[in-house]
């Protein structure tokens, strides 16, 4: 009996892991997502109205695992005719991306660098960029700016007409304001 008690102890560890980590939900009515497009007559900002972000904090309160899943047509434009062109400029449907946290390396100031997948267009690439995180009371504000070329996943410069064309390069601007749920 007492040989097995190690092998107990070690075969519920990952159990006990587990249940150190926490949800962290979500306030939709302070956070964002933000995509600047350059256009050569009417550069533009859409707003991604709709998302699904799921992410974990450890028993320490750290972000340990996040995964941002989104369709393209919650991202509006203000104006529907180009929201249309962009779904069929992504190869029409109902085309959807991911973004799943690989690495984040925080500084005890909170300034740091996110790595981890943007999946869309059926493609999927690295993608690095800096974030801030930063505890207001007992939410986790995280802010960053991830600058991507949308060449990267296959897709052509968009043009209309012949002379109007949309930089392939895009800034991504979020705000996630999050409080971790009680442990269970």
């Amino acid at each position: 009996m007492r040989s097995l008690r190690p092998l107990v102890l070690l075969l519920l560890l990952p159990l006990a892991l587990a249940a150190a980590e926490r949800s962290l939900k979500i306030d939709r009515t302070r956070s964002y997502v933000d995509v600047d497009v350059k256009a050569t007559m009417d550069s533009f900002t859409a707003r991604l109205d709709a998302y699904d972000l799921s992410a974990t904090v450890d028993e320490k309160d750290r972000i340990k695992t996040a995964a941002l899943a989104f369709r393209f047509a919650d991202l509006k434009t203000g104006k529907a005719e180009r929201d249309t062109a962009m779904i069929d400029w992504l190869g029409g449907g109902e085309p959807t991306g991911r973004f799943e946290l690989g690495l984040l390396a925080l500084t005890p100031s909170g300034q740091g660098q996110v790595s981890g997948n943007l999946t869309f267009h059926g493609q999927t690439a690295l993608v690095e960029f800096p974030v801030t995180i930063e505890r207001a009371a007992d939410a986790y504000v995280v802010t960053g700016t991830a600058t991507i070329n949308t060449h990267t996943w296959g897709l052509k410069t968009f043009r209309k007409l012949g002379v109007l064309k949309v930089d392939p390069e895009v800034k991504i601007r979020f705000k996630f304001t999050g409080v971790p749920e009680a442990a269970k």
